[in-house]
């Protein structure tokens, strides 16, 4: 009787679920099929059970694991169950388990199945962090309701009380599997359950969530939900396409798939896959990092009932429990460029954005109108070159909604999948990892604001029909107006877009050393010196963001021989500096030193008009009082020539924070002028270069060339920002035996671009090593 009735299940899941199977997208759709699959299954397992003598107070009880556990049936994945029983004898056990087992296997279907008691399955649960997230997902689906909720109830109490111990094995799973699968939106063929961004990551924000570490949420409300949606409805296609119980959605299951979700062809289904594995690999990343800080506060910092401090970063914005914040008063509704200054000072710290800062941002950040201001575009550049720190926060901002308010032609290439196989990246995210690429190029260019707007637009014209380099020029130009680029470099960037591909195809087509290779090349650019430096490191950052089958040795060399023609060509042309004009005097009857401090209209940027008596040691300790008191060069023209003493005209900014008494800044340059600067101040400059350089010293260019307004040579540095930078350049200028007639100072984002004219015993090429050396060089803790 047992095994006619064992037969009749059998028989009837094999036939209810080929039914399903064979029915089209058309008549039950993806949603429809899993509903469908778990109604048949719970239906005969239910009836199954009862023949078994799995019932109510039987002391035995079956729970469903799993995809049938969170009622994400797939067509042709196995059921995992869980037969839970009171210690009953082994003869009781085994004949309810056969009777149970052997007409599932019978059915044909996949079967995954353990026997175990209450304790048996909680210390399993409790020795493998995979085995308890899976748990906490179990359902009671027939028998003794009271017993299978020990299980259940039981485990995700102790997982609760036990994730803190366990969260560190729990995050080398994740990194694991990641690594294993990868990202699911670099992927031409992802894997859809265990990739980043897959339904495994949606069973950690699960999983995170029940433990009370993070709220389960995305920044965005309703995203995670949909973009859960979207990837279970793909791999539920997938089984129904293939046949079979694949993971991995391999290109030719591509244009299947995406007909029966309705998205066009397999490009649009990566497209809409990518965002949606973007949005589920953010929130779990999200989940991950609140859980950290959740259990961070309920540690030391909890016993101590003490606020974590809050370092400022920049106007509006603090480090707070090693994540970057808004600062207590700061009010999003009123700065557009907000999200903006947040994401530099998070890239240029290495922090993530927290949670709750995303969501204010996202909630009530307006739309940035009209032109930017230029600390808006100093925060872009700060991010862009940010270098590995840029994805994060660049995902943060993406993820949020907050970038496409920022750059709204942004969404045209969101997941665009690239069509050409040897990109390893989809399009937006491949112009992101140009910039990331070209970062390390910045120090080696004239002009790496430059490089770096062109890192990122370069292929933005691939989101339109027709060539994308004619197609992104176009694009491009009204967008770099908008952004404050100066007239003559909004065209230089329109060139740089226009012929992004010249560099790469002239190196592998014509021979890279000839001459005539370099000059026709600066002829296709209008002769655009500028273009011509930058195009070389751009196309370096942008071979190297496509893939490995791109650059290649071969490549690579050929690139060198044709960069250094260029070059050549370069420096066949005259020095394009001039003496800088600083028009700048004492007033009849005003003091030594004069201070004149006025702020812009807007932002922190003030102009600071200085007159102080002295020469190259005056600009050294004028140099360090400014840096001593937040003043950061923006952009300065300084001029040392007799008579008159140092004339400069700077732009400065106070970063935050209210400005320096231009009083007390006169009486300090005064006394630094005089005596030298105070040991106090010099103490804390130390303090401040120690600590940056000993974490990212960075890279330092330092080239001469001759001079043709006088005698003697141009010294060019460029380097990443840092404090007193300026000072510590213009010392080893002075310690070199050079003399200082005149300099300009220009910041770009976090680069630094400082010019000196030198003349005297040190105007040589050995300096620009000094110079370099000092600038990389910690210096010691004694040092005063």
């Amino acid at each position: 009787m047992e095994a006619t009735s064992g037969s009749r299940f059998g028989r009837a899941l094999r036939e209810g679920r080929d039914k399903i199977l064979t029915a089209t997208y058309v008549d039950l759709p993806a949603a429809a099929v899993r509903a469908a699959l778990c109604e048949l299954y719970e239906t005969e397992l239910e009836g199954l059970a009862r023949t078994a003598g799995i019932r109510p107070g039987s002391g035995f009880a079956l729970l469903a694991l799993g995809g049938l556990g969170r009622r994400e049936v797939l067509p042709h994945s196995d059921l995992d169950l869980l037969l839970v029983h009171e210690r009953h004898p082994g003869r009781a056990i085994d004949s309810v388990a056969d009777a149970l087992w052997y007409p599932l296997w019978d059915s044909g279907i996949a079967l995954d199945h353990s026997v175990r008691t209450v304790d048996q399955s909680l210390a399993v649960a409790a020795s493998d962090v995979l085995a308890g997230v899976s748990l906490v997902d179990a359902r009671v689906i027939a028998g003794d309701a009271d017993l299978g909720a020990l299980v259940v109830d039981g485990a995700r109490r102790q997982w609760r009380e036990q994730i803190a111990a366990r969260y560190d094995d729990l995050v080398e799973s994740v990194a694991a599997r990641r690594r294993r699968a990868g990202v699911i939106a670099h992927l031409t063929e992802p894997d859809l359950k265990n990739g980043a961004g897959g339904l495994r990551d949606v069973q950690l924000i699960s999983a995170l969530a029940l433990a009370q570490l993070s709220d389960g949420r995305s920044t965005m409300p309703g995203e995670l939900a949909a973009a859960h949606r979207r990837v279970l409805d793909a791999r539920t296609e997938l089984h129904r396409s293939s046949g079979r119980a694949r993971e991995v959605l391999h290109a030719q299951y591509g244009d299947d798939v995406a007909e029966a979700l309705g998205v066009g062809d397999r490009f649009d289904l990566a497209r809409v896959i990518g965002d949606a594995s973007r949005t589920i690999a953010f929130t779990a990343d999200q989940a991950l990092r609140d859980s950290c800080s959740a259990l961070s506060t309920r540690g030391l910092v909890g016993l101590l009932h003490r606020s974590p401090v809050r370092r400022p970063l920049a106007d509006g914005v603090v480090e707070h429990s090693g994540e970057v914040a808004l600062a207590r008063g700061t009010r999003a509704t009123d700065d557009p460029w907000l999200p903006l200054r947040v994401a530099a000072a998070a890239a240029r710290a290495d922090l993530p954005i927290a949670s709750a800062t995303l969501g204010v941002l996202a909630e009530r950040s307006p739309r940035t109108e009209g032109t930017w201001p230029a600390e808006a575009l100093s925060d872009l550049l700060v991010l862009l070159g940010s270098g590995p720190a840029l994805p994060s926060a660049f995902e943060a901002l993406d993820r949020s909604g907050l970038w496409e308010r920022i750059l709204p032609e942004w969404s045209e290439i969101r997941d665009l999948p690239a069509r050409d196989r040897s990109h390893v990246f989809p399009v937006d995210r491949h112009l992101v990892q140009t910039a990331v690429e070209a970062a390390p190029l910045t120090t080696s260019v004239v002009r790496p604001d430059l490089l770096l707007l062109a890192a990122l637009f370069h292929d933005i014209g691939k989101a339109r029909p027709g060539d994308h380099c004619e197609t992104g020029a176009e694009m491009v130009r009204p967008i770099a107006v908008r952004l404050g680029v100066d007239d003559d470099d909004v065209e230089t960037l329109v060139r740089l877009v226009r012929h992004h591909l010249e560099f790469a195809r002239a190196s592998v087509g014509k021979d890279p050393r000839d001459p005539a290779t370099a000059a026709s090349l600066a002829e296709a650019l209008d002769s655009d010196l500028v273009a011509l430096d930058v195009l070389a490191a751009l196309t370096e950052a942008d071979s190297k963001a496509t893939g490995p089958s791109v650059w290649t040795p071969g490549r690579a060399s050929a690139h060198a021989d044709l960069a250094a023609a260029c070059r050549e060509l370069q420096a066949s042309r005259p020095s394009a500096y001039d003496a800088p004009v600083v028009d700048v005097r004492r007033p009849h009857g005003r003091p030594d030193v004069v201070v004149v401090l006025t702020p812009f209209a807007t932002g922190a940027r003030h102009h600071l008009d200085l007159v102080v008596p002295g020469g190259g040691r005056t600009l050294e300790v004028t140099a360090q009082v400014l840096a001593f008191h937040g003043l950061d060069v923006i952009d300065a023209r300084i001029d040392l020539r007799p008579p008159g003493g140092m004339r400069a005209a700077l732009t400065v900014s106070t970063g935050f924070g209210d400005p320096v008494d231009p009083r007390l800044l006169a009486q300090d340059l005064r006394r630094a002028v005089d005596s030298g600067l105070p040991a106090p101040m010099r103490a804390a400059l130390g303090r401040a270069v120690r600590r940056r350089t000993a974490h990212a010293p960075g890279r330092v260019a330092a080239t001469v060339s001759p001079r043709t307004d006088a005698p003697g040579v141009i010294l060019e540095v460029r380097t990443h920002d840092g404090p007193a930078l300026l000072a510590r350049s213009i010392s080893a200028i002075l310690e070199a035996d050079a003399r200082i007639d005149w300099a300009r100072v220009r910041t770009r984002g976090a680069l630094v671009e400082d010019v000196f004219a030198l003349s005297g015993a040190g105007a040589a090429p050995a300096t620009a090593e000094a110079v370099a050396a000092a600038l990389t060089r910690t210096p010691p803790a004694a040092a005063t």
